[in-house]
């Protein structure tokens, strides 16, 4: 029965509302008589030694004893069903990892409006399950790697509706002014895309005002001394080689290496 309502909730799960439709399944998973479970005795590290369902498995992620050897050998599990016992670990695999993943999808779509913000949660749970074929599974961290892979496609989804204002017809003028804690993430890309020369330094800030800060461009243009129709084509530019970078995981947002460059 379980499995049947997961079959045909997938092509839904990953394109609309991917995170809640993707949440709902995972609760049909691991209720009734016959939940999804994992067998302890296969995971170790301080597993109980019994059949756990994945509703018990997310609690026990989570509980301050867990370590991350613990968390390791769990994922590592979970990775190999989804890669051998079919889409319904796939789900489970979503729905134990849904904490972060909730955390991430408030992260990077605060200030989006709706319709962004489904795009970005799709982007962001496709990417994930992707990344369960691929993952390394004999490196240590492997939910962390995945939620790293998640916040990629999420932050290449928010970039590619940055880069579409201006084609949907919309100016900067009608572009509502985010707070600037809400656009820390699209700022790191930023910042990540000048240490990587993907752009320089005045394209960043280019973008990050016109696009970001919602200033006029005209207005930009107007305090720079630069012709305005010459900054548009710079911008269109700039932001089809961020947009190309991203895409190819040329530009990637981490804590480390983040240089000074961006503002100086």
């Amino acid at each position: 029965m379980a499995l049947s309502l997961q079959d045909n909730a997938t092509s839904k799960s990953f394109n609309d509302n991917a995170l809640s439709a993707a949440d709902r399944t995972f609760q049909l998973l691991i209720t009734g008589p016959s939940p999804l479970s994992v067998d302890g005795r296969l995971i170790g590290h301080g597993a109980p030694m019994r059949s756990i369902d994945l509703g018990e498995l997310k609690a026990l992620l989570l509980a301050p004893h867990a370590d991350d050897e613990l968390k390791d050998a769990v994922w590592a599990h979970l990775v190999r069903r989804s890669r051998c016992d079919g889409p319904a670990w796939v789900i489970g695999c979503v729905g134990v990892a849904m904490p972060g993943l909730k955390n991430l999808a408030s992260r990077t779509t605060q200030g989006c409006p709706v319709h962004v913000v489904d795009d970005v949660v799709s982007e962001m749970v496709t990417s994930f399950v992707a990344q369960l074929g691929r993952i390394d599974l004999d490196r240590p961290n492997i939910l962390p790697r995945l939620l790293m892979w998640a916040r990629k496609g999420a932050l290449r989804a928010r970039a590619r509706e940055i880069a579409s204002v201006e084609l949907c017809g919309e100016t900067p003028e009608q572009v509502a002014v985010v707070p600037q804690q809400v656009i820390a993430e699209p700022f790191l890309v930023l910042a990540e895309a000048v240490r990587c020369r993907v752009v320089t330094c005045d394209e960043a800030k280019l973008i990050n005002a016109t696009r970001l800060e919602g200033q006029a461009l005209r207005a930009y243009a107007e305090r720079s001394g630069v012709p305005a129709d010459r900054l548009y084509k710079r911008r269109r530019v700039a932001e089809a080689r961020l947009a190309r970078a991203i895409e190819e995981g040329q530009v990637s947002v981490s804590c480390d290496g983040l240089g000074s460059n961006f503002g100086s």
